[in-house]
């Protein structure tokens, strides 16, 4: 994973606050060898000790000289029902930490480590999942669930050991459906990058108005969220369910699609706020077709200081059921 991680860590939490850095992923995924680069990037590690939290043990272990050069102790844990609130509170007290590390167990429940009751002054600093491209087909397949479930929080995903092989765009696509905010780089077998990949849309988005088939609303969703400059000012058209707010005060609904990532199980409506002046006469969940002004900015539709694509609503008309109602990110 040589190159990869000083690019994309978020920045610190707040101050007074402990940041605890939770490593997620599969065994064998890189985990270990994820936390020996993070160690050693310049100013990552606050002064004082570091808690290394290790709940599985894999291929690459860790030195005494490797903890003692980043002042860090190392615990390990055998059973999940050991993170518990006696333990986080024992723990405060023996080494009264400057951050947490915590390589987690790829089959535990993420939910059981989030309830585990953290002392109130320990704050998520992050999340990072690392996934061994050799083995994910394998996983996906037979263990779908448990492969997905830390990657729909992480702040980061590092698709290491990558074939020529391996469809990216793919990979890429699916995680993005999951987490629309998730960085996501692939590494080769070598452990070199790849850089600057983007996806090749279907359709154009040079004109001033930008139309989208049936087909492309997922590749159009994600590409509106990893580079809205594309439809800045633009005017946008396309197919969608009508979304209706739940609250009738607002002056916005939500135009979307069903969109399919992985397989049936994780089918879910993919869509963005819409503001309009007048209200449309259009019932909820009934098939319309929009022109609508892009834009991007704060909205706390999509939580309380988040940005996100804004669409302001120029014309609507009844639509048409599209022949294949759900999308994919192919």
């Amino acid at each position: 994973m040589r190159n990869t991680c000083h690019r994309f860590w978020e920045s610190k939490v707040k101050n007074m606050e402990i940041p605890v850095y939770l490593f997620t992923g599969l065994l064998e995924s890189g985990k270990t060898t994820l936390i020996h680069e993070v160690a050693g990037e310049e100013d990552f590690l606050e002064p004082g000790t570091t808690l290394l939290i290790q709940c599985e043990e894999g291929e690459n272990s860790y030195s005494q000289e490797f903890l003692e050069k980043y002042e860090m102790v190392l615990i390990k844990i055998e059973n999940q029902e050991d993170l518990n609130r006696e333990f986080w509170e024992q723990c405060e007290v023996d080494y009264a930490p400057a951050q947490i590390m915590i390589e987690y167990n790829g089959m535990w429940e993420m939910d059981a480590l989030f309830e585990s009751g953290m002392p109130q002054d320990w704050a998520l600093g992050g999340i990072y999942s690392t996934v061994n491209g050799a083995t994910a087909e394998l996983y996906l397949a037979n263990m779908r669930k448990m492969f997905m479930e830390p990657l729909q929080d992480s702040n980061l995903i590092i698709f290491n050991r990558c074939s020529e092989s391996i469809d990216r765009q793919k990979y890429r696509r699916n995680f993005k459906a999951f987490n629309p905010q998730v960085q996501v780089v692939f590494e080769r077998e070598n452990g070199t990058l790849y850089e600057n990949e983007q996806d090749v849309m279907p359709f154009d988005y040079t004109g001033q108005r930008v139309i989208i088939d049936d087909m492309d609303y997922g590749l159009w969703y994600l590409d509106a969220m990893d580079h809205p400059e594309h439809y800045l000012g633009k005017t946008i058209h396309f197919n969608a369910r009508y979304c209706e707010s739940a609250d009738p005060g607002r002056q916005c609904f939500v135009p979307g699609r069903h969109v399919m990532t992985c397989c049936e199980d994780d089918i879910q409506f993919l869509g963005f706020a819409c503001f309009f002046d007048k209200k449309p006469n259009f019932s909820h969940g009934q098939w319309v077709s929009i022109d609508v002004k892009f834009d991007y900015g704060p909205c706390d539709l999509y939580g309380d200081g988040e940005e996100g694509p804004m669409l302001y609503l120029e014309s609507i008309t009844e639509g048409m059921q599209p022949e294949q109602e759900l999308v994919t990110f192919t």
